[in-house]
């Protein structure tokens, strides 16, 4: 699929944000997530949740699973419709709803998870805003966001000249100046370099407590990962795994996490 529904412009000039993507409840990659999620916010059992944007609502039914008072919303139609194919007891748990606009009530939530979302949502200044209004005092807002410093555009980008999609494994994309790139490039989804996504939640009030980076787990996300990529798929994670650990390496993983508080 090479058309993507474009919605309003982002908070950055050039950019026209698509608030869908590929889900992340992948085997692997929802392991580990759900490892560092369980790490930063213990403890689990009675906590208040929100999964602000939560896809087909797997994280949702693992921390209910867990012990969560976890709740999700989502826009996308046919996210929402694999949330309600869940279990009744977690497909209850799943609306329709806006990240910028929830209409939870303010100070109810002990914690806010924008899990790759971010970056989709045409307003991403608001989406923190609201997460900040929902918040208790005291409460954390964990963010996992795509990490600029990796040489690989995740998402990937349309080639304006040709309209043609890039492959995902074109490197540097991402190191490209926005001013440059958007006379090269269409853009559907933003990418941080770290101090940026810092700046950005500290702006709408937080308090920053840890920070960190995900390699990734090469379990086809986008539904276009490269056929010459599958034999090597096993090397390929090792040397991730590896990468994640290595004090010299981890800051290029392909995500970031942003653990913070509101005060």
């Amino acid at each position: 699929m090479d058309a993507l529904p474009l919605a309003a412009a982002g908070s950055r000039a050039g950019l026209e944000i698509a608030p869908e993507g590929g889900d992340t409840a992948t085997p692997r990659n929802l392991e580990n997530r759900l490892a560092l999620i369980g790490a930063l916010l213990p403890p689990l059992a009675g906590l208040r949740v929100l999964d602000a944007g939560c896809g087909g609502g797997e994280y949702v039914r693992a921390l209910v699973a867990r012990g969560a008072d976890a709740i999700g919303i989502e826009c996308v139609d046919e996210k929402l419709a694999c949330a309600q194919r869940l279990p009744a007891e977690v497909a209850r748990r799943i609306r329709r709803g806006d990240v910028q606009a929830t209409g939870l009530a303010p100070g109810g939530t002990d914690a806010v998870l924008l899990n790759e979302v971010l970056e989709h949502v045409p307003d991403d200044a608001a989406a923190l805003l609201e997460a900040h209004r929902v918040l208790r005092p005291g409460g954390h807002l964990l963010v996992l966001s795509p990490n600029r410093l990796h040489p690989f555009e995740t998402h990937g980008v349309f080639a304006l000249r040709s309209g043609r999609r890039l492959s995902h494994a074109t490197p540097f994309v991402p190191w490209v100046p926005l001013a440059l790139g958007r006379r090269m490039f269409r853009y559907w989804a933003r990418n941080y370099w770290p101090r940026e996504l810092r700046a950005l939640v500290r702006c709408a009030g937080f308090r920053i407590e840890r920070t960190g980076f995900l390699w990734p787990t090469f379990e086809n996300i986008s539904g276009r990962q490269p056929r010459w990529m599958r034999p090597l798929l096993p090397l390929l994670r090792g040397a991730s795994a590896i990468a994640e650990r290595a004090p010299c390496l981890r800051a290029f993983g392909a995500s970031q996490w942003i653990l913070a508080s509101r005060p």
